[in-house]
């Protein structure tokens, strides 16, 4: 069976366990913090970055956006890249922007008011967090909203850019940010957390993030 490394509350760990829940596909979890010297996942990760990745006949490699393409190959009824070229384009596109430029500033705040003072003990830099939650954030949701739709992104069905969005609202999700001002995007949360794949997921990073405490 393959295995992931990392720790659930990992973005980057996030997007490649619903896109396995997504696909239907299974997986071991091997909880790994990044930088570990453990072998096993710096011969998967050799810079240490998680989510590390080791294949059913153990090959191992690293890099979200990298599995996430490797188990497209894999046999599931799910596809998460659209079969339209065009489609496919803004599909890949919104991937990178949520793994770059959205999770730039969602993850700093997510770091600023969990994972420094639950994991780190560091102290919450309240400058930092006003100037993310008042400008930084919302810059970047007016582009989101003006890409949402009714119902998934990208052509009707769920792709990796729900995956990638996603992994950026359970940032927001985790320190209680509030949507009402990007009413689309608001809609989108809700029918996520409705779905089974990110009920699971809240459920595991809600258990890491109590044993933390």
């Amino acid at each position: 069976m393959a295995i992931i490394y990392g720790v659930p509350a990992s973005p980057f760990v996030r997007k490649v366990m619903m896109a396995h829940a997504v696909k239907g596909l299974d997986y071991e979890f091997e909880l790994t913090m990044p930088k570990s010297d453990d072998a096993e996942f710096r011969e998967a990760s050799p810079l240490g970055k998680i989510p590390g990745y080791r294949t059913d006949d153990g090959f191992g490699f690293s890099d979200s956006a990298v599995i996430v393409a490797y188990i497209e190959r894999l046999p599931s009824a799910v596809n998460l890249y659209p079969a339209d070229n065009n489609q496919m384009a803004k599909a890949l596109w919104l991937e990178r922007y949520c793994d770059t430029q959205l999770m730039e500033v969602t993850a700093a705040l997510y770091f600023q008011k969990i994972i420094g003072p639950k994991f780190f003990q560091m102290e919450t830099d309240q400058e930092r967090v006003t100037e993310l939650v008042s400008k930084l954030i919302p810059a970047e949701l007016d582009y989101v909203e003006s890409q949402a739709t009714d119902g998934w992104f990208v052509g009707g069905q769920i792709t990796i850019a729900d995956i990638a969005i996603a992994s950026n609202m359970f940032n927001l999700m985790h320190v209680d940010f509030d949507l009402t001002n990007w009413p689309k995007f608001n809609a989108f949360v809700e029918r996520l957390r409705a779905s089974d794949f990110a009920k699971a997921q809240l459920e595991a990073e809600l258990n890491m993030l109590n044993q933390a405490l």
